[in-house]
């Protein structure tokens, strides 16, 4: 997938769940980006591992990076998994992952329609349901003083 498919759904996503937009968007793009930066890196080797994402995701799940992570792992690993050479499982050489049988290929039309559907989705129609808006009123119920700081520390993720 290109960047600009990675952008999109990691906005996409963002918006969905509330996320902070600059932090998943910088995720969705991380994987290629720690490639390009490290010339030892294979592609799709162990920047792009399913195993080490999801581990991370798990384990920085209470702090501020955990929306870069959510980016990684739905804005990137997701729509990597949907082209011909998948996801590793763990590393280059672990067996790879794909979704609907890995059918588009980078940069073609069918990459820039699915997450084009995925962005409209999320932006034309979720945009008006999404969780942002329940998670702002925690916040704004927080700075008006209506709850304390324990109950929306308690809440302030709390998607469902």
């Amino acid at each position: 997938m290109t960047w600009a498919s990675h952008i999109m759904v990691g906005a996409a996503t963002a918006k969905v769940f509330g996320l902070n937009y600059v932090l998943t968007t910088l995720g969705a793009i991380l994987p290629d980006l720690v490639e390009m930066l490290s010339k030892k890196m294979s592609h799709r080797g162990i920047s792009h591992s399913v195993v080490i994402s999801l581990v991370a995701l798990v384990l920085l799940w209470s702090t501020p990076l955990r929306d870069a992570w959510i980016g990684v792992v739905f804005g990137h690993l997701v729509m990597d998994s949907l082209t011909m050479m998948g996801v590793p499982l763990l590393d280059e050489r672990s067996r790879r992952i794909t979704i609907f049988g890995g059918k588009l290929r980078t940069g073609s039309p069918g990459e820039f329609v699915v997450s084009g559907i995925i962005a409209f989705v999320a932006f034309v129609i979720l945009g008006s349901f999404s969780v942002e808006a329940e998670r702002r009123n925690w916040t704004e119920l927080y700075r008006k003083g209506v709850i304390d700081k324990s109950e929306y520390y308690k809440n302030r993720f709390n998607f469902f």
